[in-house]
Protein backbone atom coordinates (compact mmCIF):
# COMPACT_ATOMS: atom_id res chain seq x y z
CA UNK A 1 0.00 0.00 0.00
CA UNK A 2 0.94 3.64 -0.42
CA UNK A 3 1.29 5.91 2.61
CA UNK A 4 0.74 9.49 1.43
CA UNK A 5 1.45 12.84 3.07
CA UNK A 6 -2.19 13.00 4.14
CA UNK A 7 -1.74 9.75 6.07
CA UNK A 8 1.40 11.11 7.72
CA UNK A 9 -0.41 14.32 8.71
CA UNK A 10 -3.15 12.28 10.39
CA UNK A 11 -0.58 10.13 12.19
CA UNK A 12 1.32 13.26 13.19
CA UNK A 13 -1.78 14.71 14.86
CA UNK A 14 -1.86 11.54 16.95
CA UNK A 15 1.87 11.92 17.66
CA UNK A 16 2.48 8.56 15.99
CA UNK A 17 5.35 7.51 13.74
CA UNK A 18 4.86 4.11 12.13
CA UNK A 19 8.37 2.95 11.31
CA UNK A 20 8.27 -0.04 8.96
CA UNK A 21 10.37 -0.91 5.87
CA UNK A 22 9.33 1.35 3.01
CA UNK A 23 10.37 2.57 -0.43
CA UNK A 24 9.92 6.34 -0.95
CA UNK A 25 8.40 7.36 -4.28
CA UNK A 26 9.51 10.62 -5.92
CA UNK A 27 8.09 10.02 -9.43
CA UNK A 28 4.82 8.59 -10.73
CA UNK A 29 5.05 7.45 -14.35
CA UNK A 30 1.74 7.18 -16.22
CA UNK A 31 1.16 5.35 -19.50
CA UNK A 32 -1.68 5.93 -21.94
CA UNK A 33 -0.52 3.74 -24.81
CA UNK A 34 2.18 6.13 -26.07
CA UNK A 35 4.99 8.14 -24.53
CA UNK A 36 4.78 8.22 -20.73
CA UNK A 37 3.82 11.22 -18.63
CA UNK A 38 5.31 12.04 -15.24
CA UNK A 39 4.33 13.54 -11.92
CA UNK A 40 7.38 14.47 -9.86
CA UNK A 41 7.58 15.63 -6.26
CA UNK A 42 9.82 14.59 -3.36
CA UNK A 43 8.19 11.90 -1.23
CA UNK A 44 4.86 11.67 -3.06
CA UNK A 45 4.21 8.56 -1.01
CA UNK A 46 6.06 5.55 0.33
CA UNK A 47 5.29 1.93 -0.43
CA UNK A 48 4.82 -0.33 2.58
CA UNK A 49 3.64 -3.89 3.03
CA UNK A 50 0.23 -3.75 4.65
CA UNK A 51 0.75 -6.63 7.06
CA UNK A 52 3.78 -4.82 8.50
CA UNK A 53 2.17 -1.39 8.58
CA UNK A 54 -1.11 -2.60 10.08
CA UNK A 55 0.71 -4.64 12.75
CA UNK A 56 2.84 -1.65 13.76
CA UNK A 57 -0.26 0.57 13.90
CA UNK A 58 -2.08 -1.95 16.09
CA UNK A 59 0.91 -2.19 18.42
CA UNK A 60 1.04 1.60 18.70
CA UNK A 61 -2.65 1.66 19.65
CA UNK A 62 -2.08 -1.02 22.29
CA UNK A 63 0.69 1.08 23.81
CA UNK A 64 -1.83 3.93 24.06
CA UNK A 65 -4.20 1.72 26.06
CA UNK A 66 -6.29 -0.10 23.45
CA UNK A 67 -7.41 -3.58 24.52
CA UNK A 68 -6.81 -5.83 21.53
CA UNK A 69 -8.38 -9.30 21.40
CA UNK A 70 -6.69 -11.52 18.82
CA UNK A 71 -7.85 -14.76 17.16
CA UNK A 72 -11.44 -13.69 17.83
CA UNK A 73 -13.99 -13.08 15.08
CA UNK A 74 -17.25 -11.15 14.96
CA UNK A 75 -20.35 -13.37 14.75
CA UNK A 76 -23.30 -10.99 15.00
CA UNK A 77 -25.24 -8.55 17.12
CA UNK A 78 -28.72 -8.02 18.51
CA UNK A 79 -30.34 -4.86 19.78
CA UNK A 80 -30.98 -4.61 23.52
CA UNK A 81 -32.35 -1.56 25.36
CA UNK A 82 -30.29 1.38 24.02
CA UNK A 83 -27.29 -0.70 22.98
CA UNK A 84 -26.10 -3.86 21.27
CA UNK A 85 -25.25 -7.34 22.42
CA UNK A 86 -22.29 -8.35 20.25
CA UNK A 87 -21.41 -12.00 19.76
CA UNK A 88 -17.88 -13.04 18.90
CA UNK A 89 -16.30 -16.45 18.47
CA UNK A 90 -15.32 -16.34 22.16
CA UNK A 91 -17.69 -14.13 24.12
CA UNK A 92 -20.72 -11.86 24.30
CA UNK A 93 -20.17 -8.13 24.88
CA UNK A 94 -22.77 -5.45 25.56
CA UNK A 95 -21.86 -2.09 24.03
CA UNK A 96 -23.32 1.34 23.40
CA UNK A 97 -21.40 1.82 20.14
CA UNK A 98 -19.93 -0.56 17.59
CA UNK A 99 -17.46 0.75 14.98
CA UNK A 100 -17.22 -1.42 11.87
CA UNK A 101 -13.58 -1.10 10.83
CA UNK A 102 -13.43 -4.59 9.36
CA UNK A 103 -12.73 -3.86 5.71
CA UNK A 104 -14.44 -4.22 2.35
CA UNK A 105 -15.85 -7.62 3.30
CA UNK A 106 -17.19 -6.17 6.56
CA UNK A 107 -19.08 -8.79 8.56
CA UNK A 108 -20.70 -6.03 10.62
CA UNK A 109 -21.97 -4.31 7.48
CA UNK A 110 -23.38 -7.59 6.20
CA UNK A 111 -25.32 -8.08 9.44
CA UNK A 112 -26.73 -4.54 9.15
CA UNK A 113 -28.57 -5.61 5.97
CA UNK A 114 -28.32 -2.20 4.37
CA UNK A 115 -30.63 -1.56 1.40
CA UNK A 116 -27.97 -0.41 -1.03
CA UNK A 117 -25.81 -1.76 -3.85
CA UNK A 118 -22.43 -3.36 -3.21
CA UNK A 119 -20.07 -0.79 -4.87
CA UNK A 120 -17.10 -3.17 -4.89
CA UNK A 121 -13.84 -2.57 -6.78
CA UNK A 122 -11.62 -5.50 -7.80
CA UNK A 123 -7.86 -5.79 -7.36
CA UNK A 124 -5.29 -8.49 -8.07
CA UNK A 125 -1.59 -8.37 -7.27
CA UNK A 126 1.59 -10.38 -7.19
CA UNK A 127 4.97 -9.69 -5.59
CA UNK A 128 8.07 -10.62 -7.60
CA UNK A 129 11.76 -10.40 -6.54
CA UNK A 130 14.01 -8.03 -8.51
CA UNK A 131 17.60 -6.78 -8.49
CA UNK A 132 17.35 -3.27 -7.03
CA UNK A 133 20.60 -2.30 -8.79
CA UNK A 134 19.04 -2.96 -12.21
CA UNK A 135 15.34 -2.32 -11.63
CA UNK A 136 14.50 1.17 -12.89
CA UNK A 137 11.59 1.53 -10.44
CA UNK A 138 14.11 1.18 -7.60
CA UNK A 139 16.86 3.19 -9.28
CA UNK A 140 14.55 6.16 -9.93
CA UNK A 141 12.16 5.51 -7.01
CA UNK A 142 9.26 5.44 -9.44
CA UNK A 143 5.73 4.03 -9.34
CA UNK A 144 4.24 3.10 -12.72
CA UNK A 145 0.52 3.33 -13.58
CA UNK A 146 -0.67 2.05 -16.98
CA UNK A 147 -4.10 3.29 -18.08
CA UNK A 148 -3.93 1.77 -21.59
CA UNK A 149 -6.18 -1.19 -20.58
CA UNK A 150 -9.17 1.16 -20.16
CA UNK A 151 -9.51 0.53 -23.92
CA UNK A 152 -10.38 -3.08 -22.98
CA UNK A 153 -13.09 -2.04 -20.54
CA UNK A 154 -10.93 -1.80 -17.43
CA UNK A 155 -12.14 0.93 -15.08
CA UNK A 156 -8.72 1.45 -13.58
CA UNK A 157 -5.08 0.71 -14.32
CA UNK A 158 -2.20 -1.76 -14.05
CA UNK A 159 0.58 -0.84 -11.61
CA UNK A 160 4.23 -1.59 -10.79
CA UNK A 161 5.41 -0.40 -7.37
CA UNK A 162 8.85 -1.06 -5.86
CA UNK A 163 8.59 -2.56 -2.38
CA UNK A 164 10.49 -4.53 0.25
CA UNK A 165 9.41 -8.02 1.27
CA UNK A 166 11.27 -9.36 4.31
CA UNK A 167 13.99 -6.83 3.47
CA UNK A 168 14.39 -8.02 -0.13
CA UNK A 169 13.78 -5.81 -3.17
CA UNK A 170 10.56 -6.72 -5.00
CA UNK A 171 8.05 -5.27 -7.40
CA UNK A 172 4.42 -5.24 -6.37
CA UNK A 173 2.54 -5.64 -9.63
CA UNK A 174 -1.22 -5.41 -9.77
CA UNK A 175 -4.42 -4.42 -11.50
CA UNK A 176 -7.21 -2.19 -10.19
CA UNK A 177 -10.77 -2.19 -11.56
CA UNK A 178 -12.85 0.44 -9.78
CA UNK A 179 -16.25 -0.63 -11.18
CA UNK A 180 -17.62 2.88 -10.67
CA UNK A 181 -19.84 2.12 -13.66
CA UNK A 182 -21.22 -1.24 -12.44
CA UNK A 183 -23.76 -1.43 -15.26
CA UNK A 184 -20.96 -1.95 -17.80
CA UNK A 185 -19.64 -5.38 -18.73
CA UNK A 186 -16.86 -6.60 -16.45
CA UNK A 187 -13.37 -6.43 -17.90
CA UNK A 188 -11.44 -9.71 -18.05
CA UNK A 189 -8.97 -8.97 -15.26
CA UNK A 190 -7.07 -12.25 -15.56
CA UNK A 191 -6.50 -11.80 -19.29
CA UNK A 192 -5.49 -8.14 -18.99
CA UNK A 193 -3.21 -8.75 -16.00
CA UNK A 194 -1.69 -11.86 -17.56
CA UNK A 195 -0.85 -9.93 -20.73
CA UNK A 196 0.66 -7.10 -18.68
CA UNK A 197 2.88 -9.55 -16.80
CA UNK A 198 4.00 -11.14 -20.08
CA UNK A 199 4.95 -7.70 -21.43
CA UNK A 200 7.03 -7.23 -18.29
CA UNK A 201 8.61 -10.69 -18.80
CA UNK A 202 7.07 -12.07 -15.62
CA UNK A 203 6.10 -15.73 -15.86
CA UNK A 204 3.56 -16.24 -13.11
CA UNK A 205 0.28 -18.12 -13.34
CA UNK A 206 -3.00 -17.02 -11.71
CA UNK A 207 -2.64 -19.36 -8.68
CA UNK A 208 0.18 -17.05 -7.50
CA UNK A 209 -2.00 -13.95 -7.72
CA UNK A 210 -3.79 -12.47 -4.73
CA UNK A 211 -7.22 -10.90 -5.04
CA UNK A 212 -8.63 -8.11 -2.87
CA UNK A 213 -11.92 -6.18 -2.97
CA UNK A 214 -12.37 -2.52 -2.08
CA UNK A 215 -15.64 -0.76 -1.38
CA UNK A 216 -15.89 2.58 -3.13
CA UNK A 217 -17.46 5.65 -1.61
CA UNK A 218 -20.80 7.12 -2.67
CA UNK A 219 -22.08 10.39 -1.19
CA UNK A 220 -25.62 8.99 -1.04
CA UNK A 221 -24.47 5.86 0.80
CA UNK A 222 -25.52 4.64 4.24
CA UNK A 223 -22.76 5.02 6.83
CA UNK A 224 -24.47 4.28 10.12
CA UNK A 225 -27.35 2.80 12.04
CA UNK A 226 -28.28 3.47 15.66
CA UNK A 227 -25.30 2.31 17.76
CA UNK A 228 -23.19 1.46 14.67
CA UNK A 229 -20.67 3.47 12.64
CA UNK A 230 -19.01 2.35 9.40
CA UNK A 231 -15.45 3.52 8.73
CA UNK A 232 -12.69 2.85 6.20
CA UNK A 233 -13.36 0.21 3.55
CA UNK A 234 -16.53 -0.80 5.35
CA UNK A 235 -17.90 2.67 4.53
CA UNK A 236 -16.06 3.34 1.25
CA UNK A 237 -12.73 4.66 -0.05
CA UNK A 238 -11.80 6.58 -3.18
CA UNK A 239 -12.29 4.75 -6.50
CA UNK A 240 -10.12 6.85 -8.83
CA UNK A 241 -6.82 5.28 -7.78
CA UNK A 242 -7.88 2.94 -4.97
CA UNK A 243 -5.99 4.74 -2.22
CA UNK A 244 -7.24 3.49 1.13
CA UNK A 245 -4.72 3.98 3.95
CA UNK A 246 -5.02 7.77 4.28
CA UNK A 247 -8.80 7.65 4.06
CA UNK A 248 -9.07 4.87 6.63
CA UNK A 249 -7.00 6.91 9.09
CA UNK A 250 -9.06 10.05 8.39
CA UNK A 251 -12.30 8.15 9.01
CA UNK A 252 -10.98 7.55 12.53
CA UNK A 253 -10.99 11.28 13.27
CA UNK A 254 -14.55 11.71 11.99
CA UNK A 255 -15.83 8.68 13.92
CA UNK A 256 -14.01 9.76 17.09
CA UNK A 257 -15.74 13.16 17.04
CA UNK A 258 -19.14 11.48 16.72
CA UNK A 259 -18.37 8.95 19.45
CA UNK A 260 -17.28 11.64 21.92
CA UNK A 261 -20.44 13.62 21.17
CA UNK A 262 -22.62 10.49 21.51
CA UNK A 263 -21.28 9.69 24.97
CA UNK A 264 -21.56 13.33 26.01
CA UNK A 265 -25.21 13.55 24.96
CA UNK A 266 -26.06 9.92 25.70
CA UNK A 267 -27.48 9.75 22.19
CA UNK A 268 -26.20 6.85 20.12
CA UNK A 269 -28.49 7.27 17.12
CA UNK A 270 -25.54 8.66 15.10
CA UNK A 271 -28.12 10.53 13.06
CA UNK A 272 -25.61 13.27 12.27
CA UNK A 273 -22.71 11.03 11.24
CA UNK A 274 -23.40 11.19 7.51
CA UNK A 275 -23.69 14.99 7.40
CA UNK A 276 -20.56 15.33 9.56
CA UNK A 277 -18.66 12.98 7.23
CA UNK A 278 -19.75 14.78 4.05
CA UNK A 279 -18.84 18.20 5.49
CA UNK A 280 -15.42 17.00 6.66
CA UNK A 281 -12.38 17.35 4.32
CA UNK A 282 -12.42 13.55 4.09
CA UNK A 283 -15.97 13.48 2.74
CA UNK A 284 -15.25 16.34 0.34
CA UNK A 285 -12.16 14.55 -0.95
CA UNK A 286 -13.99 11.24 -1.34
CA UNK A 287 -16.85 12.93 -3.19
CA UNK A 288 -14.41 14.63 -5.58
CA UNK A 289 -12.45 11.41 -6.16
CA UNK A 290 -15.63 9.46 -6.88
CA UNK A 291 -16.72 12.06 -9.43
CA UNK A 292 -13.23 12.01 -10.96
CA UNK A 293 -13.32 8.21 -11.23
CA UNK A 294 -16.71 8.30 -12.95
CA UNK A 295 -15.29 10.74 -15.50
CA UNK A 296 -11.95 8.94 -15.89
CA UNK A 297 -13.46 5.53 -16.53
CA UNK A 298 -16.52 6.46 -18.56
CA UNK A 299 -15.30 4.21 -21.40
CA UNK A 300 -16.08 4.61 -25.07
CA UNK A 301 -13.92 4.53 -28.23
CA UNK A 302 -11.69 7.37 -26.94
CA UNK A 303 -11.37 6.01 -23.39
CA UNK A 304 -7.57 6.16 -23.19
CA UNK A 305 -7.30 9.64 -24.73
CA UNK A 306 -10.00 10.83 -22.35
CA UNK A 307 -8.01 9.58 -19.33
CA UNK A 308 -4.90 11.32 -20.62
CA UNK A 309 -6.73 14.64 -21.11
CA UNK A 310 -8.23 14.55 -17.63
CA UNK A 311 -4.94 13.76 -15.88
CA UNK A 312 -2.54 15.76 -18.07
CA UNK A 313 -3.11 19.01 -16.12
CA UNK A 314 -1.03 17.51 -13.29
CA UNK A 315 1.54 15.77 -15.50
CA UNK A 316 4.66 16.48 -17.52
CA UNK A 317 5.62 14.62 -20.75
CA UNK A 318 9.30 14.63 -19.73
Amino acid sequence: GGVTRWADVTLGRLRLKIDVPAVPIHTVELHFGGDPYYFRRPNIFRVVRRHEFDHALAQAAVKRGLRLFEDESFSGFERVDDGLRVQTSRRTIQVRALVAADGAKSSVRAKMRLPEKARVSRLMEVVTPVDARRCREFIHQTAVLDFAPVAEGLQGYVWDFPCLEAGAACLNRGIFDSRVHPERRRADLKAIFGQALQQRHVDLSPPNWQGHPERWFAADGIFSQPNILLVGDAAGVEPAFGEGIAQALAYGAVAADCLVEAFRRRDFSFAGYRSHLLAHPLGQSLTFQTQLAQKLYRGGPQAVAHCRRLLSRWLSPV
